[in-house]
């Protein structure tokens, strides 16, 4: 059992790096990735922690990108967050993201919904606001707590998991409050990420045009997130297959956050092709002189 896309608390996981390395342990995973959402914060710590107890890690970063007209995530593996750079880059990423979700709120104040930018970024505490940010943002207006639409995300039919529900309601690209994150587009991250030594995988593809990963693949995709919380067996099988066509590396990740963000997902994937996966990558990271631990 192997698990490259693992989340923490340094964005918006459940789980601090020292519970992470636990759980790993615990599930007896054979390599783990941690790739936080527009950070490396985690990461130092977790590659300390996995090398006292000979863990094989991959440290890699969520970036959000546009492409066209969708929000894709590139997961770039074999960050090494001693440099400078990347610290940098992360920092650029961190200032728009910021920009975007000011963007948002006042998408969401046209919709009629009462909410303030300064309170939404305290809650987050530093962090990009979640999902379930915004929905504890929201409640704090005596206006919104009238709101159905809000309510629905409290005790309502969506407060199962309010962190995902009110991005696929509102935020996601298609949605109501959409803002596109124009400052990254999908072809130059991938660019950024290999100029920086990493390796550029397509998370979660899901219903994502194959037209659209060719394509990327000409900017230097090297591979795709096949098997994932996201894909049922069908669409693992296409995405397989469409990464065998072109010549990509396979990934696996759950997208593990914790059951206080998305309780149905579990760490660790198992495939049958966990020693092709692990091999394909050390091998890209090698070429591109990318960071991991055996």
């Amino acid at each position: 059992m192997i698990d490259l896309h693992i989340h923490t608390t340094a964005s918006d996981g459940s789980h601090p790096p020292e519970e992470i390395i636990e759980q790993v342990r615990e599930k007896k995973l054979r390599a783990f990735g941690l790739a936080d959402h527009n950070t490396i914060a985690a990461l130092a710590q977790t590659f300390e922690l996995a090398g006292e107890n000979k863990m094989s890690f991959f440290p890699a970063v969520e970036i959000d990108t546009l492409f066209r007209d969708l929000d894709l995530h590139l997961l770039a593996y074999g960050v090494d967050f001693r440099k400078t750079e990347w610290q940098n880059w992360i920092d650029d990423i961190k200032r728009a993201k910021l920009e975007q979700t000011r963007r948002r709120v006042e998408k969401l104040k046209e919709l009629g919904f009462e909410i303030d930018y300064k309170e939404l970024i305290k809650i987050s505490k530093g962090k990009m606001p979640t999902g379930g940010d915004y929905v504890k943002a929201l409640w704090l207006s005596p206006q919104s707590k009238a709101d159905p639409r809000v309510r629905a995300y409290i005790d309502g039919p969506r407060s199962d998991s309010p962190y995902l529900n009110f991005y696929f309601d509102w935020l996601k690209a298609g949605r109501p409050a959409f803002v596109p994150f124009e400052e990254m587009q999908c072809e130059q991250v991938i660019k950024k990420a290999i100029e920086f030594n990493a390796v550029p995988v397509l998370g979660h593809p899901s219903d994502t045009p194959a037209d659209y990963v060719r394509e990327l693949k000409e900017s230097g995709l090297a591979g795709i997130e096949v098997y994932t919380s996201y894909h049922n067996q069908m669409r693992a099988e296409f995405w397989k297959k469409c990464a065998r066509e072109l010549g990509l590396l396979i990934t696996a990740g759950s997208d593990f956050h914790g059951k206080p963000v998305k309780p149905e997902v579990r760490m660790g994937i198992n495939c049958s092709e966990e020693k092709e996966i692990l091999d394909q990558l050390k091998s890209a990271l090698k070429r591109n002189k990318g960071v991991y631990l055996e």
